[in-house]
């Protein structure tokens, strides 16, 4: 298999060497803003800092006293994609624009949406891109209960901001590819040696060969749009009464895909989240209030669900591995593996029955 500079191969180190000491000093020196708070939020790869600032010579920072603002610095791998990184503030933006409340990207002091900074490691010294982005408050996904009505808004947010997103296009898009992609997903294989139990190995090939060959060969007969491309129960905020989603955040995994995986990612999600399969059925609801599937679409969801929670498996207990004091990394892990085992045997009539996707 082949490898090139922007996919992670095993053994690379990629998340910025950074403190929120540092954070600050890279806010006051490329934003012209005094944090007097400054907090790091769970990331995967990059290092995000949630900044209170009390002054700015910034024109762009904007209403300090109202606004918090998040630091994002992009890991070394992802900072090497400068067009993406472009296409990924353009699409935030656009998103902005259309009453889609998600972070928006602030100009640095030097007009620019991000930069470059050099920043050493014990025994690196990479190019981290750094950009700042308006705060949307509110309570994360995960920290509340979910029911049947939020499940529903979930699966209705997401076919919308795809429908949003069908109007939107960047040639970065066009060609770009990251580990976390669906079509990505044989790749895992790389890093499947992390898994101790042979069994556990074994059921990730086995849902990985399925998916190869019932899924990704017939990615052409499936409608393609934008995605977020990782709308979880960490990127998704919802209102203070816990009814409905507030905003979306974090645009890092967004790419040109089939747009059933979309739905497929957050099914993976709030399943884990509830542990429970049958409560996927009012996400699909909530979708198919808005667009409804084909019927090819209904016979690859299952498939395309267990391939994201085998990808998020296996990649969160690499990362883990290499970054033991991050926890976020492990969140899957907690159901991941008993929701796959019940899900993965499930007849396919059982789970388009569970899902409210067969025809009365």
């Amino acid at each position: 298999m082949e490898y090139n500079d922007t996919l992670l191969i095993p053994g690379q180190h990629i998340r910025p060497p950074i403190t929120e000491e540092t954070a600050a000093a890279l806010l006051e020196r490329l934003y012209g803003m005094q944090a007097t708070s400054v907090r790091e939020l769970n990331a995967y790869d990059d290092r995000n800092y949630h900044v209170v600032c009390e002054s700015s010579t910034n024109p762009h920072a904007i209403n300090l006293a109202e606004t918090d603002y998040v630091l994002k610095v992009i890991n070394s791998l992802d900072s090497r994609k400068i067009d993406v990184i472009e296409a990924q503030t353009e699409l935030m933006i656009f998103l902005n624009q259309r009453n889609v409340c998600c972070p928006l990207p602030v100009k640095n002091v030097n007009g620019a949406y991000f930069s470059l900074e050099i920043l050493k490691s014990e025994n690196t010294m990479e190019k981290y891109a750094v950009k700042l982005l308006v705060y949307r408050p509110g309570e994360l996904l995960y920290n509340v209960k979910l029911n049947e009505e939020l499940l529903r808004n979930v699966g209705s947010f997401t076919a919308r901001i795809d429908e949003i997103l069908m109007g939107f296009n960047h040639p970065a898009y066009d060609d770009h590819k990251s580990l976390w992609m669906l079509s990505s997903v044989p790749r895992v294989q790389q890093f499947t040696y992390v898994i101790k139990s042979s069994f556990d190995k074994q059921l990730v090939h086995d849902v990985i060969v399925s998916f190869q060959r019932e899924v990704l060969s017939i990615m052409d007969q499936l409608e393609q749009t934008i995605i977020h491309g990782d709308l979880n129960e960490q990127n998704i905020i919802v209102t203070p009464d816990g009814k409905d989603i507030a905003a979306v955040i974090d645009f890092g995994d967004c790419h040109k895909t089939c747009r059933v995986f979309e739905l497929a990612i957050v099914l993976c999600y709030m399943i884990l989240q509830t542990a429970d399969v049958g409560m996927g059925k009012y996400v699909v609801e909530g979708y198919e209030e808005v667009k409804k599937l084909t019927d090819t679409e209904k016979k690859i969801l299952k498939i395309t669900v267990c391939a994201r929670i085998c990808q998020s498996l296996v990649m969160g207990a690499y990362s883990h591995l290499h970054d033991p004091k991050n926890q976020y990394l492990l969140s899957t892990q907690k159901t991941g593996w008993l929701l796959l085992k019940r899900l993965w045997p499930m007849s396919q009539e059982n789970v388009m029955q569970a899902w409210g996707l067969t025809t009365p």
